[in-house]
């Protein structure tokens, strides 16, 4: 039985509630199919007031549920069953709340004043994170900011050439392994640019020259061929933070 309650808990929920509980108890190998909307459907009862419920009993919420009903059913067959594919959704949720939890919100709002400040926009990315700067710099040019992708080394060696101190810069890093990116901050950080670090490692070198840093969760996707890849969930939902303040 998945939920692990005392007598007392049980008697101060609503008959709604106790409901609800019955239910996923009488049907905890059905519950890894189900989303919180079924299980409202299923117990006349509203999606609220499921996952109201499901946190009483000590629980995230349905996510956190299902994996924990994953874990005490390591017999079953994965390979044909929901129990993994729940464990990585668990694990996605806890990326994207930690991202969330380790936020600022003054430092959101010191970027906004930044961006909606600064005379060009430039924005620093290597490898796979220059797909996440395109789309960053494609909603900013939208909004009427000037933006700017610098995502070529050589250009990065150039950084004291290239910008002002009424520029900002906003770096984004997944490890912050690129030693351009640190050098080039370095050259910013003596003009006076303002300079924002977006990435998911801390502590390291870049952020060292940095007035802001949003820091975000990151965990590995997969190792191949000696090769890890770590994800950009975390980067896309700052991005999209910002975005979405910009234009509310």
């Amino acid at each position: 039985m998945i939920f692990q309650i005392s007598k007392e808990l049980y008697d101060q929920l609503s008959e709604t509630e106790k409901y609800i509980v019955d239910f996923i108890s009488e049907n905890e190998e059905k519950i890894p199919f189900l989303s919180i909307t079924n299980i409202a459907d299923k117990t006349f009862s509203s999606s609220a007031t499921v996952s109201r419920t499901i946190q009483k009993c000590g629980f995230q919420g349905i996510s956190d549920l299902r994996y924990r009903i994953s874990q005490q059913s390591d017999n079953k067959n994965t390979e044909e069953s929901p129990y993994a594919i729940n464990k990585i959704l668990d694990q996605i949720y806890q990326e994207a709340t930690h991202t969330i939890d380790n936020l600022q919100i003054t430092s959101i709002l010191k970027t906004i004043e930044y961006i909606k400040s600064a005379e060009k926009i430039y924005l620093y990315a290597r490898g796979f994170t220059v797909q996440i700067a395109e789309e960053f710099q494609m909603y900013l040019q939208l909004l009427g900011y000037h933006t700017i992708l610098v995502s070529d080394v050589q250009w990065m060696k150039q950084t004291n050439k290239i910008v002002t101190n009424k520029d900002m810069i906003f770096i984004i890093s997944n490890r912050n392994s690129t030693r351009a990116l640190a050098e080039s901050a370095r050259m910013a950080r003596r003009i006076g640019t303002k300079i924002v670090v977006c990435c998911c490692k801390s502590p390291t070198e870049l952020e060292k020259y940095s007035d802001i840093l949003l820091l975000g969760h990151s965990e590995i996707i997969m190792k191949s061929k000696g090769l890890i890849s770590y994800s950009y969930i975390s980067l896309m939902i700052i991005i999209e933070i910002i975005i979405k303040y910009l234009s509310s």
